[in-house]
């Protein structure tokens, strides 16, 4: 096989050709279509109880879920006894310990089949920060058993201005079904006996949050990043014309920094922004976050005063240029 396919593509080309058939087959059987018909309608906005066939793969009484994945694994498994060199046409994911495929997405929402080895996890050090990210998610424990922590994100502050953090466990076997919160709950799962397999169904929420990371011991903020890959493309944008010194994009970028250019711009990408806008241009930068910092509505009205504040006691001399 391997020799055929380095004289002749074309024995490969024809392999992933019958594998995404096959898999367009799986998602065309009775049991999986209304599922991803339902997924359309979830990934659009519907509540999770509105889409059945959806819902029903997250209720614990139910052998769907069960059903629904073996389905899938019988057709990917058959493909690929007969097409080894080849690779299921799917989104995959390969983080530490827990390797994912993605089985649908739509619109804002994705349904995923993921492992926890539990050989992995326990070479793995305790976690020292919770990510908290702008989406809900549903969990559905199919096989294994294992451990997680579910850490929570308090309203309250510190006086030093810290997050307060809450964390207890979750005892996870199979038929456990979670719901998670992601703006306030981060599920970080610790051990499994085994294989732990998981069904997981996530859907971002409409808005451009950013997720933020904060440290388990003191409950500090020690990193913001885009929720969305599109944003996390335009960070990388202005972040190189920051780095190319190029003076000319200060106007855009204050603009894009203030939401005068996307209203909808998301708090990590406009805050990059700034920061870009205020290293070219600090009098420009000075006067976008002065504007920020008395907008009460602007997310970035805080840490813009903030840094307005740090910046004129370093350098008082800021505050009188102009």
């Amino acid at each position: 096989m391997l020799a055929r396919c380095r004289q002749d593509a074309s024995e490969w080309e024809h392999g992933q050709a019958e594998l995404a058939r096959r898999l367009a087959g799986w998602r065309a059987s009775p049991a999986v279509a209304p599922v991803l018909s339902a997924m359309n309608r979830f990934g659009g906005g519907d509540t999770l109880e509105t889409c059945g066939p959806l819902a029903e793969l997250f209720s614990g009484e139910s052998g769907v879920a069960m059903d629904f994945v073996r389905s899938f694994a019988a057709a990917g498994l058959a493909g690929l006894r007969d097409h080894p060199l080849g690779q299921l046409p799917l989104l995959h994911g390969t983080r530490t310990a827990a390797p994912a495929l993605v089985l649908a997405s739509a619109g804002r929402a994705s349904l995923a089949l993921a492992a926890y080895d539990g050989s992995v996890l326990d070479t793995l050090p305790p976690p020292k920060t919770a990510k908290f990210v702008p989406r809900e998610t549903w969990v559905h424990v199919l096989e294994g058993s294992g451990i997680a922590d579910l850490v929570l994100l308090r309203d309250e502050e510190t006086q030093e201005g810290r997050r307060v953090l809450h964390s207890g466990s979750i005892d996870l076997q199979p038929g456990t079904v979670t719901y998670r919160y992601g703006r306030r709950q981060a599920l970080q799962v610790r051990s499994a006996r085994g294989s732990l397999v998981l069904l997981r169904l996530q859907r971002r929420f409409p808005d451009r949050e950013p997720v933020r990371e904060y440290s388990l011991p003191d409950g500090a903020l020690v990193h913001q990043t885009a929720a969305r890959a599109e944003d996390t493309m335009l960070e990388l944008a202005v972040s190189l014309l920051g780095r190319m010194g190029r003076r000319d994009a200060v106007t855009p970028l204050v603009r894009l920094a203030s939401g005068v250019t996307d209203p909808d711009a998301g708090q990590s990408l406009r805050w990059q922004a700034l920061r870009e806008a205020l290293a070219m241009d600090p009098a420009a930068g000075l006067d976008l976050l002065a504007m920020l910092a008395t907008s009460p509505g602007d997310a970035l009205a805080r840490p813009a005063a903030a840094l307005r504040a740090s910046l004129l006691e370093a350098r008082p001399e800021l505050g009188r240029s102009g």
